[in-house]
């Protein structure tokens, strides 16, 4: 296995490929790394953008998450537990636990998040609203 690089600038961002889903959730995100384009066969990590206001609706996966936010300010809703999520906040979601997230702030909230996979296609989102 070697080691990876990528740069953010230079990665286009993605959207839910349903566009209902995609009408009702203001985040997009770019993969930083995440098979086939940066294979680990361990982990993958993007990074989200969630516009001013807006809502990444109730979902769950079977894979564990981490987000550690870099910017803007807003809340998870982690299992019906409020978390604030601002600067420097880093969030572990256990697997299958359900989360909500939302932009409170005036800017666009910015998180990196890691699962304990190889591939970002591998996280399957069920959606509870």
């Amino acid at each position: 296995m070697k080691g990876i690089a990528t740069q953010v600038a230079h990665l286009p961002w993605e959207t839910w490929e349903d566009p209902d889903l995609a009408a009702r959730s203001a985040v997009r995100w770019k993969l930083l790394v995440s098979s086939p384009r940066t294979p680990t066969g361990l982990m993958s990590m993007g990074l989200a953008e969630l516009a001013p206001g807006g809502v990444l609706p109730l979902h769950h996966h079977a894979p564990a998450e981490i987000y550690h936010v870099l910017d803007g300010r807003g809340r998870c809703d982690l299992d019906g537990t409020p978390h604030v999520l601002e600067a420097g906040v880093s969030l572990f979601i256990p697997p299958n636990a359900r989360h909500r997230s939302v932009n409170t702030g005036e800017a666009p909230l910015h998180v990196l998040f890691v699962f304990p996979t190889d591939s970002f296609d591998e996280v399957v989102y069920h959606f509870d609203e």
